[in-house]
């Protein structure tokens, strides 16, 4: 009898738990808008509020992808759009436009007076309301030949200068960056031709980037579900946040290597979960949603992963619930309100 009524209360407990897990509403910092110009804003818009219903998403960052090109919406205008539904939207800008433009300055495909213009539009876009820049490509390997590949060393001149900018404004600068730890050669998974056949050490240069402002809060992307280059493991994870006090991950569990967070196949990585519950002021959530305009007349990647986008959404879910409860409301929404200043 006594056994029994152990297991009840364990079973109750276990359940309650779960069940409180699972209500934590959260904040999905890392949501992409996709679309010719920002007329398609309250389409999307719509979309998105109905979305959010029904996923439980108290507010959702939206930002452009790293675009390659210098072209495409101005998300400064989504910015002014999205402002009139209050806290349920915030905005981050320059994926299409300094992101863009930091790439051909560095290539030296635009000439070197406009690195000028670059710092007045990182000022302009400060100043704007947005919380932050992102997503910027540091090191973006292509996935599919549809899918750029864009690499600028992480401490090059003009990086310090949109990690200076949101340091002056107390921003954030979202990065995403695909760490090689040792020269090596392209991995057979990684299929395009885009990708060059060998991949260049690049991760001290991130670590002096990191050291350059401290005042600067940088969000590194895609944390617990990318390691294409079998780098991004949680022991990597833990050294940097150990080290780099204003680092701060997003976090994006599904994936197919064996070390990220949550296995296509498998259960949840414990070592993952002892790194976010280490440091569990340090994560927030980012889903790397594509959310496409019905008009959009551009290529076809960002619907190939708009696609898949809602099976991102749900293990970030399934990590919610699984956490213990006081970590699942920091990682859910808590640390995001915190570091891109949301409104209450």
């Amino acid at each position: 009898m006594k056994l029994v009524s152990f297991l009840l209360v364990y079973l109750f407990g276990f359940w309650s738990w779960n069940a409180s897990a699972q209500t934590v509403e959260w904040v999905d910092v890392h949501f992409h808008y996709t679309m010719d110009d920002a007329s398609s804003t309250k389409e999307l818009a719509e979309k998105s509020l109905a979305l959010m219903q029904s996923e439980n998403m108290r507010t959702m960052v939206v930002s452009s992808s790293p675009r390659p090109a210098l072209n495409g919406p101005d998300f400064l205008e989504v910015q002014r759009i999205l402002a009139q539904h209050g806290k349920r939207f915030a905005v981050l800008a320059g994926g299409n436009s300094l992101n863009p433009m930091m790439h051909h300055l560095h290539e030296g495909k635009l000439p070197p007076d406009a690195i000028e213009k670059f710092q007045a539009l990182a000022e302009r876009s400060a100043q704007s309301g947005v919380k932050g820049f992102g997503e910027i490509a540091l090191h973006h390997i292509s996935l599919n030949e549809q899918h750029a590949y864009e690499v600028i060393p992480a401490d090059d001149a003009l990086v310090k200068i949109l990690v200076d900018t949101v340091a002056k404004y107390d921003l954030v600068l979202d990065v995403h960056f695909d760490p090689v730890l040792a020269k090596m050669v392209k991995p057979s998974v990684l299929t395009s031709s885009r990708n060059p056949g060998e991949f260049e050490p690049n991760f001290e240069a991130f670590e002096r980037l990191l050291a350059h402002n401290r005042k600067a809060k940088i969000v590194w992307a895609h944390a617990g579900g990318t390691d294409m280059l079998g780098s991004f493991t949680p022991q990597l994870a833990a050294a940097m946040l150990a080290k780099h006090p204003n680092l701060y991950m997003s976090l994006r569990p599904r994936g197919q290597q064996p070390s990220v967070m949550l296995p296509a196949r498998g259960r949840l990585n414990s070592d993952w979960v002892a790194v976010v519950e280490k440091y569990a002021d340090r994560f927030v959530m980012g889903s790397d949603s594509f959310l496409v305009a019905d008009s959009f007349q551009g290529g076809g990647a960002a619907r190939i992963f708009a696609e898949r986008s809602a099976n991102q959404r749900q293990g970030i879910q399934m990590v919610l619930a699984a956490l213990r409860p006081e970590v699942a409301r920091k990682v859910g929404s808590e640390n995001a309100i915190r570091l891109y200043k949301l409104e209450p």
